[in-house]
């Protein structure tokens, strides 16, 4: 049986030029270019293993932003690869760690090396792309969820009610981010009852697709925020949603967040403009 190998790749940008590694001697594909990456462990985001590995592998901490094209499958003699690759940025200088040549280059510049057979549908969908006009996210705003048996029903469709399980999970990574997880706003004594939730369902999921859910603040008022949620797979819209909350004292008294958690309203503002 042939092994399947998930790894992530990266298209790292600078200005609108993309880094390229040639496979240092003993590894598997030596004396062949690629896109910076790694395998992925069981369970994990595959964004936090991008940086994980960018981090070993360059010497350097990055921001991780949206996928360049949907997961590409290459059969090798040692295994079927199966590559997930975004676009990201380095927070510092690059260190050939993993390689014994790191090359920079716009795509077209780039293609003619003898690149890995994996990254030749990156490197055809970057021909037509201005590097240097690639948005990223805000950090904390994209989440990954994969989907789990548990989660489907006896068709083998994920059941519709793991929807809102999985925004309250983007929820909890995007406040996170923005340096107030739940942890911390209870350790204030703020309690964030859920006021409403939305689902408005567009295609279905299944077993181990990985959905993509990215979370906004879509309103925010003194004493209201409401958070909305776009979940995409494959670059494909699954469901959109809202979810609103208010915030009260342990006695259930409604509080004003400028006034009683001026820095909390401050990082959630700054994120709403972001």
């Amino acid at each position: 049986m042939t092994e399947r190998i998930n790894v992530v790749a990266a298209v790292v940008i600078k200005g609108d030029q993309m880094l390229a590694g040639r496979r240092e001697s003993g590894r598997l594909g030596e004396g062949f270019w690629e896109l910076p990456g790694g395998k992925i462990n069981p369970g994990e985001d595959p964004r936090a293993a991008l940086k994980r590995e960018l981090e070993e592998e360059l010497g350097a901490p990055a921001l991780i932003g949206e996928r360049v094209l949907p997961t590409v499958v290459h059969l090798y003699e040692w295994g079927e690869v199966h590559m997930q690759v975004f676009y990201a940025k380095l927070k510092g200088d690059t260190t050939a760690i993993a390689h014994d040549s790191l090359v920079w280059g716009t795509p077209k510049q780039l293609a003619a090396r003898n690149w890995l057979a994996a990254a030749m549908p990156v490197l055809a969908k970057l021909q037509d792309v201005d590097l240097a006009k690639v948005v990223f996210p805000t950090a904390g705003t994209v989440y990954t969820h994969t989907v789990q048996y548990y989660e489907t029903d006896r068709m083998g469709i994920t059941h519709h009610s793991n929807y809102v399980r999985w925004m309250e999970e983007a929820r909890t990574h995007f406040l996170a981010a923005i340096g107030w997880d739940y942890a911390k706003i209870e350790a204030t004594g703020i309690i964030s009852p859920v006021v409403s939730v939305n689902c408005r369902y567009k295609r279905s999921t299944t077993f181990s697709d990985q959905v993509v859910i990215t979370t906004k603040v879509a309103d925010l008022d003194r004493v209201r925020l409401t958070l909305a949620y776009r979940m995409e797979l494959n670059d494909q819209l699954v469901c959109e949603g809202t979810s609103e909350h208010c915030f009260t004292n342990r006695a259930g008294k409604l509080l004003r967040l400028d006034r009683d958690l001026p820095d909390f309203y401050r990082a959630l503002s700054e994120a709403r403009q972001s």
